[in-house]
């Protein structure tokens, strides 16, 4: 992974937007990190971290604490880096959760922490932030804490990686050397191991739990059982089998003679049984008489009953019937009145036919004498008009002459009329003369009268029409329905016999609602005849069969009166309560031998079975210890907790060939870095001790003086010393990753502090040694105030703080030679 360009927008002290084009750098090389302190120098690489995993690189900063506290309320806080991996970009983008001015309205908002990754190949971006996180490792092959340790060496974090344990260093080989398939298997021969043990320990506990319920009800056996059971029946299980076999013969033997006692006491139970029998039949037949002599009481009485209501029921038919036929007549007549109103009713509706007729002839008589006199006033009114029409046109002829004496008579010129140049006497003009104005208005309203009044002649005309055709209607009429052809006699006669028929319908109406009153008597009582003749026949029925069964009854008693005779013969010399006491007595000791017999079977199956489900346990018994004691032994080699011999298991074996070229390559650097002083070596006294300890070793470090010829713990050396071990140990790593394990590629690594615990000559050594590192298409950042470094390392990012008028927060410049 190279990272190309770094956007960072109100990101720690980066109060706006901040772009670091690292493409400008090279693909190799060392570049050196520098500028004011507190400036934001580490936050670059806590950027990076950030926009990959989410989280800063030494994970001291909250993504909480990475908005900035110098930038505007509207400035976006995200990180956007653009990086190459296998020679493809691509590019991820973040923001935490912040608080931010609401776009709607007024206060403040919270926005949501959002992540962003895109591929080179054009694919769905993914956007989810669980999706990203998951991404990035998948791509990269390294986890958060993986690529801070390999290829981050963060301020005060130089000894970490160095001090880290076993267990801690072997998770970190695990995912970079796929070495979990080693732990999965041991993990699942420890499995199978503990569960084939557990299997063998249940077939045990099965088998016990089951010689548990052996049946035994003989003293001298059972307490052999008992102390067998205290054993567990440990070694012992042949020999209880054994002990069951002889149980199940005495059980059996036993139980033959049970059997030939039940059948003994059988017999005899039986011929009691048919004496008791006889018996108990003499009884029934004594309660069935009594009760077949009362049942004959019963049915003698309720025929007696039945007979008597009988003769109630006829009467009351009678009279119905008598009521009925009464009813019936009024319905023949109510039958007559509804025809009868009927026809009058057709005759009502003639006469009111008639007399709307009649009606609107008389209305056509008044509109027609309306009509004449609006006629007459109009034609009055035309016969003015017309005339104030003709004086008007009069008066403005006879007004012409003064008008033209007026307008054109001037003394000397000659008259319009006779030529003459002389006027002695012209006409004088009228004052009031009408105008030609006049007369037009006085000829259009005389024009106006006349059509008024020409209009009133055709409707009068249209009205004297259809009066005459009505009357003809209205004479014929009445000549059908009244024979008469006089307006004024059919008027008063279709009046005299409207009220006439009016009445007749009215006293129609009323007998009709009390003829109708009793039709439905008529029907309800009928109806209740039907019920009655109903009623008559089921009781009649009922009396028939009650006497049928009356019979039948009574030869029923004759028959048992028969029995019981003959019954008592056979019974004679027979003590009852004698044959009742060796019943109870024979039937009591059936029962103690039917359940000593059961005892028996139970007993004799139960042990059976215990016999047959022990035989199978214990044969998978023997199968899962054999098992369990191959897997288990497989088991302890593999996890290394063979007794007596390291506690190495078969992943750290693995990881610890990987660890030795680890070390191989990174003492290539550390002892040109301590001037051959030191070595770092795997801590093999330490897989010796542990023979007889629980914890896990073989990825423990310690570091060769060559100088005293001692081995020593890492943990003494000091602050410079540690930083120079570590980072030599995650170079060796960075390679030994590269080399072996396919996809991880590492083309950066960033290095935070550390270098001013080294004096001059060091330095030098550790700045040869990364610059040996980044020859092979490799970046190297580093973080440092030291003078010495800024004269020896050409590529530098500046950070300085802005100050006075040129605002606040941080800025990068971006020095290339």
């Amino acid at each position: 992974m190279r990272p190309l360009k770094l956007v960072m927008s109100a990101f720690g002290p980066y109060a706006g937007q901040t772009v670091i084009d690292f493409s400008k750098l090279g693909e190799q090389g060392l570049y050196l990190i520098t500028g004011d302190t507190g400036a934001g120098k580490t936050v670059i690489f806590d950027a990076v971290s950030y926009a990959l995993y989410g989280q800063t690189s030494g994970g001291v900063r909250d993504a909480n604490m990475l908005r900035s506290q110098y930038a505007d309320a509207d400035t976006p806080t995200f990180v956007e880096l653009e990086f190459s991996f296998h020679g493809k970009c691509y590019k991820v983008r973040r923001n935490p959760e912040y608080r931010r001015p609401a776009k709607r309205g007024t206060g403040m908002t919270k926005e949501k922490a959002g992540a962003e990754l895109y591929y080179p190949d054009g694919r769905v971006p993914v956007t989810r932030m669980s999706d990203v996180d998951k991404s990035i490792v998948e791509l990269l092959g390294l986890n958060h804490k993986q690529f801070t340790q390999i290829t981050m060496i963060a301020q005060g974090q130089f000894r970490k990686f160095l001090d880290t344990n076993t267990d801690e260093r072997s998770k970190i080989f695990r995912d970079l050397f796929h070495t979990y398939f080693f732990q999965q298997l041991q993990d699942k021969l420890k499995q199978d191991a503990a569960a084939k043990r557990n299997e063998f320990l249940e077939q045990q506990r099965r088998s016990e739990q089951a010689l548990n319920g052996i049946c035994c009800a003989y003293p001298a056996y059972t307490e052999h059982l008992q102390s067998l059971a205290l054993r567990h029946y440990e070694g012992c299980v042949d020999e209880v089998l054994a002990l069951v076999d002889t149980l199940i013969a005495l059980d059996e033997k036993e139980q033959q003679q049970v059997a030939a006692a039940e059948t003994a006491a059988a017999k005899e139970v039986s011929a009691l049984q048919d004496s008791l029998g006889a018996l108990a039949k003499k009884q029934q037949l004594l309660q069935a008489i009594q009760n077949a002599e009362a049942r004959i009481a019963r049915m003698q009485q309720q025929i007696e009953q039945e007979a008597a209501a009988s003769v109630q029921r006829q009467e009351v038919l009678q009279k119905l019937e008598a009521e009925v036929n009464e009813a019936q007549k009024g319905e023949v007549e109510l039958a007559q009145l509804q025809t009868e109103r009927q026809q009058l009713a057709a005759r009502q509706r003639e006469l009111l036919q008639l007399q709307d007729m009649q009606q609107r002839y008389q209305r056509q008589e008044v509109a027609l004498l309306q009509k004449r006199q609006e006629y007459k006033r109009a034609s009055e009114e035309y016969e003015h008009l017309n005339k104030l029409s003709d004086v008007c046109f009069d008066r403005f002829l006879g007004a012409q002459a003064g008008l033209l004496a007026h307008d054109k008579l001037k003394p000397g010129k000659p008259c319009p009329v006779c030529g003459s140049c002389e006027h002695p006497q012209p006409v004088q003009l009228a004052q009031d003369a009408p105008t030609e104005n006049d007369v037009e208005q006085a000829r259009a309203k005389a024009e106006a009268a006349q059509k008024v009044r020409d209009g009133l002649v055709g409707e009068g005309k249209a009205l004297k029409e259809h009066l005459e055709l009505d009357k003809g209607l209205l004479i014929g009429k009445g000549m059908e329905l009244l024979g008469c052809d006089d307006l004024k006699l059919i008027a008063e006669k279709v009046q005299a016999e409207l009220k006439d028929v009016n009445n007749k319908i009215t006293d129609l109406r009323l007998k009709m609602g009390f003829l109708q009153e009793k039709v439905e008597q008529y029907h309800k009582l009928a109806k209740t005849l039907e019920q009655q003749k109903t009623a008559d026949k089921q009781a009649e029925a009922a009396a028939q069969s009650m006497r049928q069964q009356l019979a039948g009854a009574e030869g029923q008693l004759q028959e048992l009166n028969k029995q019981l005779a003959q019954q008592q013969e056979l019974l004679v010399d027979v003590n009852e309560q004698e044959l009742q006491q060796e019943h109870a007595k024979l039937l009591a000791q059936l029962r103690e031998l039917d359940l000593q017999g059961k005892r028996l079977y139970s007993a004799i199956e139960k042990n059976r079975q215990i016999k047959q489900e022990v035989s199978g346990y214990e044969a998978r018994r023997a199968a899962c210890e054999a098992e369990y004691s191959f897997i288990n032994s497989l088991s302890a080699t593999l996890n290394g907790t063979l007794t007596g011999k390291k506690r190495v298991n078969l992943e750290t074996y693995v990881q610890m060939h990987y660890f030795d070229k680890i070390l191989q390559r990174a003492n290539i650097r550390l002892l040109r870095m301590s001037r051959g002083q030191y070595e770092l070596c795997r801590d093999k006294m330490q897989d010796e001790d542990s023979k007889t300890g629980n914890s896990k070793t073989g990825l423990d470090l310690e570091v060769k003086d060559y100088y005293s010829g001692n081995l020593r713990s890492v943990k003494t050396l000091s602050g410079g010393e540690s930083f120079m071990a570590s980072l030599a140990l995650a170079l060796g790593l960075a390679d030994e990753v590269q080399s072996c394990a396919g996809g991880i590629q590492l083309d950066t690594m960033f290095v935070d502090e550390g270098f001013g615990s080294l004096d001059d000559s060091s330095l030098q050594q550790a700045i040869a040694t990364l610059q040996g590192l980044s020859e092979g298409h490799r970046l190297v950042g580093i973080i440092s105030h030291v003078h010495d470094l800024q004269e020896m390392i050409d590529k530098k990012i500046l950070v300085r703080k802005k100050r006075g008028l040129q605002g606040t927060g941080s800025e990068v410049a971006l020095v290339v030679d």
